[in-house]
């Protein structure tokens, strides 16, 4: 398919990109040689990248026809594109002049072409039964865009830095529910990173997740609770005991529903920009594309876009393509989520569980996390939950830092669990 604009836009296009830098690198990667209409059009098109990838420079008219006389097809004439280049070279300066217009034209026109080829390769995919490389597909073609960002210039930013440093140091963050902690991470974990709870089976991954959901939305915060095991009702359950301080064994009691209602209501009049929903997924049939599909919807149905997003747990998502070695499909999986949470600038926090030596230990470190030691490589910060039985009898508990990429590792900090409403906190002195 090639550009419907007029010639003359078309060739304001060349001139631009052949003369002007900055519209260039703004526009090299939005063209392909086939979207232009005329052959020679093409080959002057092919030359400047070409030239320019070389040297680092715009090459000159003279430069430009010196390249193309080696491409020359029988037939063609060197004379064909001296005309060309004079016909360019003398547009009338208003085709010109707003290049912002034409930045806008190619771009539209390279996003329909990007859209409409993520369509036909998406057929191909389909009938291939490969539907989980079609939304990575259709996003890439939404990407498309003329903005360019190369990073930090380190020493030019350095002032701009220091005060993102100073002057926001505690902006944005996310406290978690233990305050020594949060002394260690300079107030608390940020958006785009990834927070991991790890302990055995039945010590309190999923309770921390909640009293971590809870402890956000006091902050004002909304938060999207993804559940692998447990119905979504239960989870409701666990937030309702926690937030209003009912047992959960009175929380079915009929005489305590009004009570449950009005600190509920309490609650959410308190901190009114907390919100939360919780979505329930089939155990191991949810991939990063099902969640990324439920962000799409929330957002559109729902007008909601997490600011924590809690997923109970790793080990129970499948990773998008399919891995035989356990160890790896969870470093993948961790890695996906990692992803999810730099691409929607959100804080994310999940669970995993140990080895069966975890049980055995008195604290809990990545050595028993086994084979598995991949999935926490990828995550900024991971606490581990901590309790022999006499612990449990009293409602103890001890959280142990075993990574932190933004503050203090390596420690522990006693816990109490009021395990009559499922509320945690660190212990007293």
């Amino acid at each position: 398919m090639s550009y419907d604009f007029s010639e003359n836009i078309q060739r304001g296009i060349l001139y631009l990109l052949k003369s002007n830098k900055d519209f260039y690198l703004q526009i090299v990667n939005l063209i392909q040689s086939e979207y232009l209409e005329f052959p020679s059009h093409s080959k002057i098109f092919e030359t400047v990248k070409d030239h320019y990838e070389k040297y680092g420079k715009l090459p000159t008219d003279d430069f430009i026809l010196e390249d193309i006389k080696p491409r020359l097809k029988a037939r063609e004439n060197i004379s064909d594109y001296e005309d060309e280049l004079t016909y360019i070279n003398n547009l009338d300066t208003s085709t010109v002049d707003n290049t912002d217009y034409l930045l806008d034209l190619v771009e539209k026109f390279a996003k329909k072409e990007a859209m409409k080829s993520a369509i036909a390769e998406s057929i191909v995919l389909i009938k291939d039964n490969r539907v989980e490389e079609v939304e990575a597909l259709v996003r890439k073609a939404l990407l498309i865009n003329r903005d360019i960002d190369t990073g930090q210039n380190y020493f030019i930013d350095l002032k701009s830095r220091w005060e993102r440093t100073f002057n926001t140091k505690n902006e944005n963050k996310y406290q978690t529910i233990l305050p020594s902690i949060n002394r260690s991470l300079e107030g608390g974990l940020g958006p785009k990173e990834l927070a991991m709870v790890v302990a055995p089976p039945g010590v309190g991954k999923s309770l921390f997740l909640v009293n971590q959901g809870v402890h956000s939305m006091i902050e004002g915060r909304k938060v999207l609770y993804i559940s692998l095991e447990m119905r979504e009702d239960k989870i409701a359950q666990r937030f309702d005991s926690i937030m209003t301080l009912i047992p959960q064994v009175k929380l079915k009691d009929p005489a305590n529903q009004l009570t449950v209602k009005e600190r509920l209501e309490m609650f959410q009049k308190e901190f009114p920009g907390s919100r939360l929903i919780i979505k329930e997924f089939p155990t191991g049939q949810a991939s990063i594309n099902t969640l990324r599909n439920l962000l799409v919807q929330l957002k559109n149905y729902e007008d909601f876009v997490p600011e924590l997003l809690i997923i109970d747990y790793l080990e129970l998502m499948r990773p998008t393509r399919e891995i035989q070695q356990e160890y790896l499909a969870q470093q993948r999986i961790a890695e996906e989520i990692r992803g999810v949470a730099m691409e929607y600038n959100i804080l994310t926090w999940t669970a995993t569980q140990t080895n069966r030596l975890g049980r055995t230990v008195k604290v809990i470190t990545d050595a028993e996390l086994g084979d598995s030691y991949g999935k926490i490589r990828t995550c900024d910060f991971a606490v581990s939950l901590n309790q022999t039985e006499e612990e449990f009898d009293t409602g103890k508990m001890r959280a142990y830092v075993m990574k932190s990429r933004n503050g203090k590792p390596r420690f522990s900090v006693p816990m109490e669990v009021d395990y009559s409403v499922l509320r945690m906190s660190e212990e007293l002195d």
